[in-house]
């Protein structure tokens, strides 16, 4: 799954992509305590047209800001998988994290690590933000697993 590309930007064909993962998820009882934590303190995602882009925002004043990962093909890419986060302060808040179900644990495409590739394609980048030291990934829990991030001082 080399061909993986990772964007911030996602057009509006992928709408209904999006809305199946981040709500309609086959994967989603398993984290509906973890999911439920972080609504009631964050607010629930929240999918928005501008222009020619999609773009997920929270029902709260919190900013929210979003990783996807496509698989391209013929005609266009497929989105296979969402991260939506936030910062605060120092850290860099994984809030939501949706795969499609052919590459979660338990899908037939599981051996691809889509879920690890994600999280680790945003602590490279959280690794080049100024001032950010640590992630806090919710993975459908109520108690977020921490990240410790090294500073990319090569740029």
């Amino acid at each position: 799954m080399s061909e993986l590309v990772f964007t911030s930007s996602l057009g509006t064909e992928c709408r209904d992509e999006l809305e199946r993962l981040l709500f309609f998820n086959e994967n989603q009882a398993r984290a509906s305590e973890g999911v439920a934590a972080v609504v009631r303190e964050f607010g629930a995602p929240r999918i928005s047209v501008e222009g020619t882009r999609v773009r997920v925002g929270l029902g709260t004043h919190v900013a929210a800001q979003s990783l996807y990962a496509l698989l391209p093909g013929s005609g266009r890419n497929r989105l296979i998988g969402a991260v939506v986060y936030t910062r605060r302060n120092d850290t860099l808040l994984v809030l939501f994290v949706a795969v499609d179900g052919q590459y979660s644990s338990r899908g037939e495409r599981c051996g691809r690590m889509l879920l690890v590739r994600m999280i680790a394609e945003l602590k490279r980048l959280a690794s080049r933000i100024r001032g950010i030291s640590a992630m806090l990934v919710y993975l459908g829990r109520p108690t977020p697993t921490r990240i410790t991030i090294v500073r990319d001082h090569s740029r």
